[in-house]
């Protein structure tokens, strides 16, 4: 699972800013951006913020990652990831659909799981 550090050195290079330009950013000295990048140490709250702020990104995406990451790390299968890739494309009635057949699936299947017990 990528870590805070993973998340701000990606996202930090991907805009091309520096770590010393980022620390300027938010009044940090540059090593403390290193640190947080080797998940050597974890910032503040409030740090986590500013640095959001600064590179333009939701706390959320510095701390999770960003959605396309989160679900590669949830869903193994590359089969299934593509197909709910395809199904995000897909308009909202047809994705209600696809929800609605997905929960009746599970459904049976623990329905079945619990009578076998």
């Amino acid at each position: 699972m990528a870590t805070f550090g993973d998340n701000l050195k990606r996202i930090r290079t991907a805009k091309n800013i520096s770590q010393g330009d980022l620390a300027q950013m938010i009044n940090m000295h540059s090593t403390h951006i290193s640190r947080y990048e080797r998940n050597l140490t974890s910032p503040t709250v409030e740090v986590v913020k500013k640095i959001a702020e600064k590179l333009e990104v939701s706390t959320d995406a510095l701390i999770y990652g960003n959605e396309d990451e989160r679900a590669k790390e949830n869903i193994k299968d590359n089969e299934l990831l593509l197909m709910f890739a395809k199904v995000q494309g897909l308009d909202k009635p047809d994705i209600t659909c696809v929800k609605t057949m997905l929960k009746a699936f599970i459904f049976q299947r623990e329905m079945q799981q619990r009578l076998v017990q």
